[in-house]
């Protein structure tokens, strides 16, 4: 079975960062920017954080987060899945094979 390990104490240099409060002109560019394409390049991230005034973490998170968010709403299913279920063609039942009575003598 699993344990959990005891979370230490931490000082106050190691507490986690407070939740980031998007303005909306953030989230409008930041959406913009997500319709154009679902991955930011390096580069679209390091100018898109200094037009915004965020560290380019926040950004590179916020793309994360919003793809995690897709991809749960779809039900974890892939685009091929979802293309192959469309077409019939997924389905992992499995069926038993009988062998023949010749085969077995």
């Amino acid at each position: 079975p699993r344990t959990r390990k005891l979370k230490k104490k931490k000082s106050e240099k190691e507490d986690k960062r407070p939740r980031t409060a998007f303005t909306a002109e953030q989230l409008q560019r930041l959406k913009a920017e997500f319709q154009a394409s679902r991955y930011i390049t390096e580069q679209r991230r390091q100018s898109l954080a200094q037009e915004l005034n965020l560290n380019e973490s926040q950004i590179k998170i916020w793309f994360q987060n919003k793809r995690a968010k897709i991809k749960k709403a779809s039900g974890y299913k892939n685009g091929l899945a979802l293309q192959l279920m469309a077409q019939g063609l997924y389905n992992h039942s499995t069926t038993t094979i009988q062998e023949d009575k010749e085969d077995s003598e």
